[in-house]
């Protein structure tokens, strides 16, 4: 029960040093000079200068978080949302400019707007989107597609497979399977249906009938009746995010990955000290219903400066006020003087409004760091909430699936069979005082010294594409558990690229941005996407 009660995530108090092995914590400076995270001046309210898409539908947002500390976002791209692309864009882009030239907000203290409004009228943007009146469906789709790839690279997947043949394979596997006694038993079947794709955690009735009677009809080698039944369970355990057309899986995923900060404690695993994952299993988000702030809503913002003015997006109640989250950095550093920063980063001046030097950084801890919640780096919070429903009630359903500690993020980006250890390349880790100042690190921030602290000897060390795994297992989930999964041998990891962080700071002109309307203000400015009518009043446009 204690140690229970020290996992749960207390967001709003100060975080400590947690116990755990402190071996190979340093107070040395950072000697990688290569900037990460956000450089800023003042906590103020801010908007996403980025181009990712929004899905609007919350079964087709997949969140993993693993070992190795990297929280995978997967959208299944509905047609709806690969159509409403361009249009979204354009949507976002020009109620920024309106808000601007009617001096409702004001930017401050970086030119992220400057940048991205350039990129987008370089793109060319605001006219492709109006040749939708001139295009065929197809053509139509095509162009949007390629926007998305274009501003989102390694990050469009095209998944295509022969869905009969996925069933053949399935019902070779449950004719050659022991009849399963068991619920894990049981969701080990079914999930291997359609592999790292589909989590369920539990069956219902009526499918866990499904999955007998196809058992039965594997077993007698009676394919052309188990077809038929096998996609009918195939369309309801996958709530028909996947569409089959002509014998064809084809559709198309988006995936972004990014580093997070966990539990500020440590395990042992196999003689090796790694960061802990608390709560795992399967964690809904969930509105927040108790806080300092305005409630009643996933997409919550805190008063509390130090969380940026920016979503927290909780899915456990702790107790309280508290709730486990994932939220962004939850501290910043000052840059002058500080013990652990590069000194490279004191002159650091690219996008500065005034030309100046920045005089803070925000950045996550990739290890241990938190009482219980996931952080993000600013910029990918708010991507993050970027990609997701517009509303609260929308987002409603989103689940994270959070391994045991010891267990990777396997997955395969193309969903082609090629298993990967999903990575990030982002090299940051650290504790920090009750004071929210980053006062060890856990390693140096080059690419080895920081593999070799988070993987150890699990790893085979390469330069990027050729890091191999001697032996990992992957996450499962029974009745909303986590447990050790799949065990893999000399798999390679996928290191995405750490993604630009794209934030610009404002103010609202005569507005309190700790007011509810400035609240308000800031939480409608993010929700713009198709499907969803602006709420003009609270964004003080009449």
């Amino acid at each position: 029960m204690i140690k229970r009660l020290l996992a749960l995530g207390v967001s709003i108090l100060a975080i400590g040093l947690a116990a755990g092995s402190a071996s190979a914590l340093s107070s040395d400076r950072w000697t990688n000079a290569a900037p990460y995270g956000l450089f800023f001046n003042d906590y103020q309210p801010n908007f996403y200068t980025g181009f990712v898409p929004r899905v609007q539908e919350a079964e087709r947002v997949k969140v993993h978080l693993g070992r190795g500390n990297q929280l995978r976002v997967r959208l299944v791209l509905s047609d709806q949302t690969i159509d409403n692309y361009l249009l979204d864009q354009v949507a976002r882009h020009d109620l920024y400019k309106e808000l601007i030239d009617a001096k409702v907000v004001k930017l401050t203290t970086n030119t992220a707007w400057e940048t991205y409004d350039k990129l987008f009228a370089d793109a060319g943007l605001a006219q492709q989107a109006h040749s939708n009146a001139t295009l065929s469906p197809q053509q139509w789709r095509e162009l949007n597609l390629r926007a998305i790839a274009k501003f989102s690279p390694e990050r469009l997947f095209h998944i295509q497979k022969d869905f009969a043949r996925l069933l053949d394979d399935f019902a070779g596997l449950l004719k050659a399977s022991a009849a399963p006694s068991t619920l894990e038993a049981k969701l080990d079947l079914a999930n291997a249906l359609f592999p790292h794709r589909l989590f369920l955690d539990r069956l219902t009735a009526q499918q866990d009938a499904a999955l007998g009677e196809l058992i039965n009809l594997a077993k007698t080698g009676d394919t052309a009746a188990l077809r038929p039944k096998a996609q009918a369970f195939f369309d309801d355990v996958t709530r028909r995010i996947y569409p089959v057309h002509d014998g064809k899986l084809d559709y198309y995923e988006f995936t972004a990955i990014y580093p997070a900060g966990t539990y500020d404690k440590t395990t042992t695993y196999k003689g090796h000290v790694i960061p802990e994952i608390t709560t795992p299993g399967v964690w809904p988000l969930i509105p927040r219903m108790h806080g300092k702030g305005f409630l009643g809503m996933i997409d919550y913002i805190s008063s509390e400066s130090y969380y940026g003015l920016m979503p927290m997006l909780p899915y456990e109640y702790a107790g309280g006020i508290s709730y486990n989250a994932i939220h962004n950095t939850g501290i910043s550093n000052w840059i002058a003087g500080h013990p652990l920063l590069p000194k490279e980063w004191r002159t650091v001046t690219d996008g500065s409004r005034n030309g100046k030097p920045f005089t803070r950084v925000s950045m996550t801890s990739r290890g241990p760091v938190s009482h219980g919640c996931t952080r993000l780096n600013n910029g990918h919070l708010a991507e993050f909430r970027e990609m997701l429903p517009s509303t609260s009630d929308g987002m409603k359903g989103i689940v994270t699936y959070r391994n045991v500690s010891q267990c990777y993020d396997v997955f395969d980006l193309k969903g082609d069979g090629d298993d990967q250890v999903m990575g990030v390349q982002y090299y940051i880790a650290f504790r920090h005082t009750n004071a929210r100042v980053a006062n060890q690190i856990w390693a140096q921030n080059n690419r080895e010294d920081f593999y070799r602290w988070l993987y150890g000897d699990e790893m085979t060390y390469g330069p990027i594409g050729a890091v191999t795994f001697k032996e990992v297992c992957d996450g499962k989930f029974v009745d909303r558990k986590a447990r050790e999964g799949k065990t893999y041998r000399d798999l390679k990891m996928y290191e995405a690229a750490y993604a630009p962080e794209t934030l610009q700071f404002y103010t609202i002109n005569g507005i309190d941005a700790l007011s509810e309307s400035a609240m308000e203000f800031n939480r409608e400015l993010r929700r713009v996407g198709y499907g969803y009518t602006l709420d003009r009043k609270k964004l003080f446009l009449h």
